[in-house]
């Protein structure tokens, strides 16, 4: 971050909380400020560090009370599983749903599902078929379709790599329907992969919205998730497909990814 941001990152590195306080009551405008690199305000640098802070919570609090936006550090601390942060963000009246990616859709696309379950029960509205498909909830699933055609309300497709969706893409019915197969696959849903199979998802597509820009099988090796990548092989599932981010095959991501249990079963 920028180094008007260095004295206040120091006291929150050190747990000096307040020394935090203090600086803030001098530069007030400092709680809502944005950094031009790094982590864009001192408040997601709680929630993306919480795992190494010794008090994350109560630093967050006092960025809180001093004015602190937290729409964005409440999906910064779904994507790492910072529970008692996003719970604090919560509890001080961050809005659940109130971003175009929610917090809820950024657990499920890091496999986060504890919290996407916890997320749930305090109010989030899977409003995706991305999200339910991700959730394994097969009978939402169904209030997506009718009469066997995808509707209008399943996507658009978002993530939490723009870049990744191409412009045009985001609305279209078979990407929108490999994106939430993939989800499925990537939450080790396998209920909800089928019928989304059954829907006409495409077993080996790379849809947009995943930074691994990958298949499904991809993402099943890399949480070496051994049954669903069987379920997928078995499935006719091609583990020679290359992967558009470093150009790697399904055994040149169990290699990387060290799930070397894999490799028998891909290369079988």
């Amino acid at each position: 971050m920028d180094s008007d941001f260095h004295p206040a990152i120091a006291c929150i590195l050190t747990g000096d909380l307040e020394g935090l306080r203090t600086l803030l009551t001098v530069s007030p405008d400092l709680a809502a400020a944005r950094s031009t690199c790094g982590h864009p305000t001192l408040l997601q640098m709680v929630a993306c560090e919480a795992a190494k802070l010794s008090d994350p919570v109560g630093a967050a609090a006092i960025l809180i009370d001093a004015g602190a936006p937290m729409a964005e550090p409440l999906v910064a601390a779904a994507s790492v599983d910072a529970r008692e942060v996003l719970q604090l963000l919560l509890d001080r009246g961050a809005a659940i749903d109130a971003s175009r990616w929610t917090p809820l859709e950024e657990a499920l696309y890091w496999r986060h599902l504890e919290l996407a379950d916890f997320l749930v029960a305090r109010g989030a509205k899977p409003n995706s078929l991305r999200a339910v498909a991700g959730l394994g909830s097969t009978s939402e699933l169904e209030g997506f379709f009718a009469d066997g055609e995808l509707q209008t309300q399943a996507g658009p497709i978002r993530s939490p790599f723009p870049d990744t969706v191409p412009q045009g893409r985001e609305n279209e019915p078979q990407d929108i329907l490999n994106n939430a197969f993939v989800t499925a696959v990537n939450t080790g849903r396998r209920q909800t992969a089928a019928l989304l199979l059954d829907r006409g998802a495409q077993l080996n597509a790379k849809p947009p919205g995943f930074h691994w820009r990958g298949t499904a099988l991809h993402a099943a090796v890399w949480h070496g998730d051994a049954e669903m990548v069987r379920w997928l092989i078995d499935g006719g599932a091609d583990p020679s497909i290359q992967d558009d981010l470093v150009g790697a095959d399904a055994t040149g991501w169990a290699t990387h990814h060290g799930h070397p249990e894999l490799l028998v079963l891909l290369q079988s």
